[in-house]
């Protein structure tokens, strides 16, 4: 049967909404699911209970149609519902895609009522919050039975919202997350890999303080390079892979990247000292180039404990980038890694034996290489921008279908 052609269909009107839209993981993708969605038969607008953010501001921009600043930083605002229906009267908006933003979707979800809009999706980011509590704060549970399909980024999380949190196992759909791939090439590969090594290794200097005159610092290009993108904070354990990186170091020379910043740089500078590694770890800090970096690594390590941690783009972007993965067994990691052959898996907390999946990686060009060409094969395939958006077209047109 030849498919519908999208020129002939009505249009789709979705409202892309959250609370505000600041530079995270979560709000990238959502921009990239918005543009992917500025196609026929869509029309797309952007809405921020608060100011647009950095993301917004872009998408602004860009030309997208967007609504912001309706109310302050307060959780209470008795005018809020009565504004947003003003929006919703007159967009005449089908669909309400909401960023997992608890007092976007309590409040929009409240005043779509009545409004014509027949669908409400949200997905979630995160398995549990940091401080332990679920996923999707009291707001968004009051106006859960409202939302039409909850978007699940890892079958390993929809287990999760299920058996833990109590989520009907029906309204839940999963989609991974999505990154725009660039998929280099072998060549193209190594030139990035040495342009990039010799753009850090010329402006970063090694360990703290500033060791660059240490004689015996690896400094040459043959050097391995573990690299980490991460923010700084306790959740994703730069402890454990510092200590584990302690132990690489005995069986030959190696750097270690840490691309990212946050509270706990400091005790991490401190701890590379009394570790004695200062002079093979670079702290690059907050990067906007930081997939650019990552061209620059051999394995791309994350040793996070099993709290939040779900689907880590960063990991899907070093994918991309053809770098071998090395991680604890967290979140959705076992969907994304395919043990032995794009990277390996070891225990939350387990020092030696992350250490002896990185040095066996680092100490093996060969496996490296290979390894990195199938993890590119399954960003590829499973967690493109191209992929996303096209399954969350499904959904949408599904349940459009079922309330029609």
């Amino acid at each position: 049967m030849t498919p519908p052609d999208d020129s002939q269909q009505s249009t789709i009107r979705i409202l892309f909404a959250g609370t505000t839209f600041v530079v995270g993981g979560a709000e990238i993708v959502f921009a990239h699911l918005l543009r992917g969605f500025r196609k026929p038969p869509y029309e797309v607008e952007l809405l921020a209970l608060r100011e647009l953010g950095p993301i917004g501001e872009q998408l602004k921009e860009e030309g997208v149609p967007t609504h912001s600043e309706f109310t302050g930083s307060g959780r209470l605002d008795p005018f809020l519902i009565p504004k947003l229906r003003g929006v919703f009267t007159s967009g005449r908006y089908d669909v309400i895609y909401f960023l997992d933003h608890a007092h976007a979707v309590f409040y929009g979800t409240l005043a779509s009522f009545g409004r014509g809009v027949k669908v409400r999706l949200m997905p979630v980011h995160t398995t549990r919050q940091a401080d332990g509590q679920p996923s999707l704060k009291k707001p968004i549970r009051l106006v859960k039975n409202h939302l039409d399909r909850i978007i699940s980024i890892a079958e390993a999380q929809k287990q999760y919202l299920v058996e833990t949190e109590g989520w009907n196992p029906d309204v839940i759909t999963v989609i991974h997350n999505g990154v725009p791939i660039l998929s280099p090439d072998e060549s193209t590969r190594l030139r990035l890999r040495d342009e990039v090594r010799a753009e850090i290794r010329g402006t970063v200097t090694l360990g703290v303080p500033d060791v660059s005159g240490v004689p015996d610092a690896p400094n040459t290009s043959d050097v391995p390079v573990v690299g980490i993108t991460a923010v700084l904070r306790p959740e994703k354990n730069h402890e454990l892979l510092l200590r584990a990186f302690a132990r690489v170091l005995k069986s030959g020379p190696a750097e270690l990247w840490v691309v990212g910043d946050g509270p706990r740089r400091s005790a991490l500078e401190s701890m590379t000292r009394e570790l004695g590694i200062e002079a093979s770890v670079r702290f690059l800090g907050q990067r906007s180039d930081a997939r650019h970096i990552m061209s620059g690594f051999d394995v791309a390590v994350l040793s996070s404990h099993p709290l939040v941690e779900t689907q880590p783009l960063s990991l899907i972007e070093a994918m991309d980038a053809g770098n071998a993965v090395v991680a604890t067994r967290v979140g959705a990691l076992a969907e994304m890694v395919e043990e032995g052959e794009n990277g390996l898996l070891v225990d939350p907390g387990d020092e030696a034996g992350l250490a002896a999946a990185i040095d066996s990686v680092i100490r093996d060009p060969g496996r490296a290489r290979r390894m990195g060409e199938r993890g590119q094969e399954i960003a590829k395939t499973d967690y493109s921008v191209e992929t996303m958006v096209r399954r969350t077209e499904e959904l949408i047109k599904e349940v459009l279908a079922g309330k029609s």
